[in-house]
This record gives C-alpha cells, structure tokens and sequence, in this order.
C-alpha cells in the first residue's frame, strides 16, 4: 500500500509481463501507538461525518485500488472470505473470518485451502452473495492488470488465464458451489502469506456480474457496513450505512450514518479546518511547523502513531565502495537517527531494526552495532573508512523532489562527506525514482528507500533484501543484497503459513541484516489521528493494516 503522495517501486510479476505496484514511497502512509489493544471507549450511532484527504483515491475499485486512501476508503464496502480485525495495536495485524464461516482449512503441502462462505449474506442491493463470487472478484483483479496481480498468480490457472486473455475463461485452481457455499483454491506454488492476500481489498467480493472495468465513477455493489452512494471524481467520495449488511463475528457496523471525504490540496488549511471543528477528521499529518500549535489547540484529540513501515539507506553491495563492508559500517556509525528524526518533524521513530516494532518476528536488535540509535561516532566511521583505503571515493546519493526524501538525501550526502568520502545528492523526480534506482544500469550507489507493508507479515518487508528478488530492471532490492544465509532463513519462513512458528527466523534474519550492515535503517513513520471535539476520539480506531477505520467513527 502506498500514499498517492508516495510514489513506488513496481515490482515484476511473472513472464505475463504485468507488473504490480509496490508500497515504498517518500511521504507520509501527544502519545504514541502502535503496540497497544483494541480502543475501549463506545461511540454513539448516528451523525454525519467529513473527512479531508490530500489526494484523492487512486481508485474505488477493490480490484485496482493500492494507495491509503483507497485502502481506507474501501475496506468498510468490501469485505472479503478473510479481513483483519476491526481493533488498534497487534490485534488489528490478526487474519479473522469475514464472509467465510471460519479460516482456511490448508493441506499439509500447503497448496490446498478450502473455506465455506456463510449463509444468507446479502449485497448492499439485497443480491445474495455467491461464492462463485470469488472467483469472478479474482478474475478482475487479474484481467484488470491490477497492482495486486501478483499476490494471486500462485493460484493454479491464474498464469494460464491471464496469458488466454479472455476477462470470462476460467481459473481452474478455483472451484465453487454456490449451494453449499464450499469454496476451494489450489495453488501452483506454496506460499505461506496466501491467508493474508485473501484479507486484502483487492480479495473484497463483489457481485458476479461486475463489469471488467474501471469501477471507480460508479463503484460496484459489495457487502459491508457501509455502501459508496456518490462520487465526484477527484473532489469527493460519500458512503452511507448499507441497509441490508448483516453485523459478523469480526465485521462490525457502523456508527456514522454517513461519511463524505473531500480533497483538499493545502494541508495547512486541513489542520485548521479539524481544529476550528469544520471538519471531522483527516488522514495526513499536519505540516511538521503545525503540530506544535495543533498540540497546543487540541491536544486532548491528537495522537501520534507509529506505523508498520521502515525507512532506510540502502547500500548497493555490487558498487564500490559499499561492497566493502567497512565502509557499510562506517555508515551505520555515522548516521544520527534523532536528527533524522527532526527532519521529519518528530514524526518519526529511531529503530536499528529493518522489521518494525509491530510486525509479528520483531526482537529489538539489543545492542544495535552501531549504537543506541540517535547517537553517532563520526570518528570511529573515519577510522573504517581509512582502514578500507576508501578515503575520497565519489558516491552518488539519490533521492527524489518530494518531503522528506529530499532533505534525508541531502543529509546522508553531508554525513559521508564528513566522514571522508566524496559525496553529492542526486535528486530524480519522484514519478521515476524507484524505477530508476531499481534499474541495474543506472548503478545507484547509495540512497532514500522506504517500506509501508501491505499486509502485516515479515516476507512483505524481508523480500526487499532477498537475493531471489534481485532482477535488472524493476528491482526492489536496491542494494543487491543476496546473502545465503539469509536467503534461506526469508525462503523457509516464508513457505510456512503459521507465522508465529518461524518468528524466530525472521529474528535471525533481521539481525543478521543489521549486524553486516546491508541496509541503514533510522526509523518507522509516525502518522496522526486527529479529530473534531464532537468525535469519540478514543473510540475512532487507527488499525496497523487500514489506518483509520471508518466504521469506528462516532460521537461522543
């Protein structure tokens, strides 16, 4: 998932040639959160609510959508077999049931996964829900070249359907009754995180007759608390309490009547606008020079959370001088995470770590080899840089026009220099960055990369430093990182579904990428919750996966 204020690497999928978008970017997707359980407090039905957002959603199609206001907007009209749980903290990472009656059954090859949709769902039109559904919902993320692709091209067929062509042929690793409900997916290949695809919106049902197109000016009918009833094309988006949704185990309703969202470009002016309760919410932070004056107005309903994200030099191993690992570690040395930390303007998180703290197979690397983070010792990074013969070596540091990625290149290009290397920022426009500095070609020495995850498991992150992700064009593993042990800690880990069974590995991993100094982490995101005096602000929820969850907006 990314910001459509953050632009993205776009990682390949197979030999069909389609490619699916990833969610690293370079802006924004009190007290601090992040770790804690579900909100307590139980707002009021009833009420019309406005939101503001910078940009509008990519898409209000679950089959296409891949940015957070999208992923926000969606996730309360489209629910899928599986969802994640409706709750703040850990528990909001956790796989529940949705329309399904229960989690997947899976073979003991792991290639088999049979669920059982519930009986007597309705769509938001008063349809009944079918689970042939599912099938015609994977198709047009498929036949729609969607940026979620990727995530279900393991199904058996789905390569096959894809390369025939044909929006209506068939996936034949899919079968589905629609009489007894059974629905049963055989994949290819193994993959472990096929539980979390099957939660994401791209997986949301929508009604078996939806057209193999763009659905955003007249978004299709899905089952959820909420139903999208107006849209008017990059200024606003309304949705309104779903008649006929029934309330599930995990899935519950809503507590606005209604819920309009508006564009509005100046984030200034979004501040002001929640702070003088012209407006219910927003989901991008206030401008770093904000915060204090919006602490200071309306402290009692402002918040600071950390997100499952990770932001992080990347060294590329195939260029000098970096294949040295001295010369890796000076960097790690000579990195200030706090000051990095103020670039953002506070909103940021210090970490060593490239896992972040709330994704299932974090440990604290403790002590951090290069130190507690927001310390820095600039003449211990000389020392290595002179020891490996690599004083006055020209790095090229790339970056790209957008905040902060610009002033965090700026900084690592300063921070090399004093350490005795000859460096300069290279600043790309950040429609092209990730494709540029994912091209072999361009050999980008150094530079800004970030990670938002798109579901919370560690094989969304850890595949950024997998040898077996290397490719020349399209790359995400910008530092070319392929180390073999490594490699078999990601590929174990990741074939198994059971996450908390090999959380271990992911550990070990994760260590070992810090101790050898592959990637340069600083920090995790900190995006905001900020509210109308009239929202019940500790009942209005900031999930790990979704951000703002809608359907927990009420009064007081």
């Amino acid at each position: 998932m990314k910001y459509t204020r953050m632009t993205s690497a776009v990682a390949a999928l197979s030999a069909t040639a389609i490619f699916a978008a990833a969610c690293g970017s370079d802006s924004d997707k009190s007290s601090d959160s992040g770790s804690g359980g579900a909100a307590t407090a139980e707002a009021k039905s009833g009420g019309d609510f406005t939101g503001t957002y910078s940009s509008f959603p990519d898409y209000l199609d679950p089959a296409l959508s891949y940015t957070a206001e999208g992923w926000t907007t969606l996730w309360p009209n489209y629910t899928g077999l599986l969802t994640f749980k409706h709750a703040e903290g850990a528990e909001g990472s956790e796989l529940a049931p949705g329309l399904a009656e229960a989690l997947p059954e899976i073979s003991e090859d792991g290639l088999t996964y049979k669920l059982k949709l519930r009986s007597g769902l309705k769509y938001s039109d008063g349809s009944p829900v079918k689970a042939s559904d599912f099938e015609h919902t994977i198709k047009r993320v498929l036949n729609l070249e969607s940026g979620g692709s990727a995530f279900y091209l393991s199904i058996e067929g789905a390569e096959a359907y894809v390369k025939a062509g044909k929006a209506d042929g068939d996936i034949s690793g899919i079968t589905a009754d629609d009489a007894t409900g059974d629905i049963t997916i055989k994949l290819a290949t193994k993959d472990g995180q096929f539980s979390f695809y099957l939660a994401m919106d791209f997986a949301g049902l929508v009604k078996g007759d939806t057209p193999f197109e763009n659905a955003t000016d007249k978004p299709a009918v899905g089952y959820g608390p909420y139903s999208i009833t107006e849209v008017k094309p990059n200024r606003s988006v309304t949705m309104t309490k779903n008649p006929n949704f029934t309330p599930l185990p995990d899935v519950p309703e809503g507590k606005a009547d209604s819920i309009t969202i508006n564009v509005v470009k100046n984030q200034r002016r979004q501040a002001q606008d929640v702070i003088n309760d012209q407006v219910d919410f927003l989901i991008d932070p206030p401008t770093p020079d904000q915060i204090r004056e919006v602490k200071a107005k309306a402290g009692d309903r402002y918040k600071e959370e950390i997100t499952n994200s990770t932001y992080y030099y990347f060294l590329n191993l195939r260029t000098k001088p970096f294949d040295d690992e001295r010369v890796r570690q000076a960097v790690g040395y000579a990195v200030d995470e706090r000051a990095l930390a103020r670039i953002f303007g506070g909103l940021l998180a210090p970490s060593c770590n490239f896992l972040p703290p709330g994704m299932i197979g974090y440990e604290k690397v403790d002590p951090c080899p290069w130190g507690e983070p927001g310390t820095a010792d600039v003449e211990k990074a000389k020392a290595l840089i002179k020891e490996a013969g690599a004083e006055g070596t020209e790095v090229t540091v790339w970056g790209n026009d957008e905040d902060p990625s610009s002033p965090v290149t700026e900084y690592l290009a300063d921070t090399l220099n004093s350490i005795g290397l000859k460096a300069k920022p290279r600043i790309v426009d950040g429609s092209v960055y990730f494709q540029t500095i994912g091209n072999q070609k361009t050999k980008a020495q150094t530079g800004f990369a970030n990670w938002f995850q798109d579901f919370p498991s560690p094989a969304n992150f850890m595949f950024l430093v997998d040898g077996a992700s290397i490719q020349e064009t399209n790359n995400q593993n910008f530092g070319n990182v392929d180390d073999k042990e490594i490699n078999k800690l990601i590929a174990d880990a990741k074939a198994n579904p059971d996450i908390n069974a090999v959380k271990g590995e992911w550990a070990k991993a994760d260590k070992l990428l810090v101790d050898k100094a592959y990637v340069i982490p600083y920090g995790n995101r900190k995006l905001t919750k900020i509210t109308s005096s009239r929202v019940n602000f500790d009942a209005f929820q900031f999930n790990p996966v979704y951000n703002h969850d809608l359907t927990t907006l009420g009064l007081k």
